[in-house]
């Protein structure tokens, strides 16, 4: 590969990296301020607009040549099922976690995702074990979600076990992501599948659980302007949102998109707890929070040391290879 090669791919994989941190942040943010702020606090109608709208977006550029057309295929569609399942799934556990925890906890329990691609990147991926270094990083991470969790002044444990549960939908899904990438399919048949699979998963969702039938004719809550303009900038930001995690996932790696996941949840917590201020007060909290922080950021420096590592072995391996 040429060098104007590599430089083209090292920004495309440095674009996509920046793109899903900052539209992560402002997702949760906003998703916040409309659960939080309107009290529209109804997960089916925040996903069903998104999944239906990715579906239009994508057939209308096909349609229009801008991008290659997806053709749907019956064995592709269940080739992705796992794929938009564990995404639904993780949509809407995310959703019921935040919509009861204040930002920098929410942050801090998703910063454990690293945790979880460790164990399903031995597992599933069959990569070799974590160095000693990335395991303290992570035992920090983990130890410090425990204690905020702990300190946590309103314990709510149904809202706890959808965050845990997010989580490890997280982890799964980005590893399933990588899986797929590497094989055959693109960034943009990936997304077209993973809304067709989450708009069925929402909506059977929605009227088992009577999230949607219920909240179709009651929803108590004064629909204003405000309310509309904030709406449309959630599905809006949440469909970019989906496209760039699955795009930064398989440009870099299901490790990578974590690792930029511990950085923005670092600006995440501070601008959530000045934004809304629902902070608990117990000096536990912090200590936990700040290990949490730390923790993510040994992960992400040990991380990009050991991709360093690598690249200065594989380079010094193909100048041996010249001089030979």
């Amino acid at each position: 590969m040429s060098p104007i090669d590599s430089s083209s791919i090292s920004r495309v994989q440095l674009f996509s990296a920046i793109l899903y941190g900052t539209l992560s942040v402002v997702m949760v943010l906003i998703n916040k301020l409309l659960m939080d702020s309107f009290q529209f606090t109804f997960s089916s109608f925040i996903l069903l607009p998104q999944f239906i709208l990715s579906l239009i977006i994508v057939e209308s550029l096909g349609r229009c040549s801008w991008i290659k057309p997806v053709e749907f295929s019956t064995t592709t569609f269940w080739r992705l099922f796992p794929v938009g399942c564990v995404y639904c799934l993780h949509g809407i556990t995310s959703l019921v976690a935040l919509s009861g925890m204040n930002v920098p906890l929410y942050a801090a329990l998703k910063r454990c995702s690293p945790l979880v691609n460790l164990v399903l990147g031995v597992l599933v991926l069959r990569k070799a074990p974590p160095s000693k270094g990335i395991l303290v990083s992570v035992m920090l991470i983990t130890g410090g979600c425990v204690l905020a969790v702990f300190a946590d002044i309103v314990m709510d444990y149904k809202v706890y076990f959808y965050g845990v549960f997010s989580v490890l939908c997280q982890g799964l899904y980005l590893t399933l992501i990588q899986r797929e990438s590497e094989e055959t399919f693109s960034s943009i048949e990936i997304f077209y599948y993973n809304a067709m699979v989450s708009l069925f998963g929402t909506l059977l969702y929605g009227v088992f659980t009577d999230d949607l039938i219920s909240h179709l004719f009651n929803m108590d809550i004064p629909f204003s302007m405000e309310l509309w303009i904030v709406f449309a900038m959630t599905i809006a930001i949440s469909i970019l949102f989906n496209f760039s995690i699955i795009w930064c996932t398989a440009e870099n790696s299901a490790l990578t998109t974590s690792i930029v996941g511990s950085f923005k949840q670092g600006i995440q917590s501070i601008v959530g707890a000045i934004w809304f201020g629902d902070v608990s007060s117990n000096p536990l909290f912090f200590i936990g929070i700040v290990m949490n922080f730390f923790g993510g950021f040994l992960y992400s420096y040990l991380k990009a040391l050991e991709a360093k590592l690598k690249r200065e072995l594989k380079h010094g391996g193909r100048c041996s290879q010249q001089s030979v």
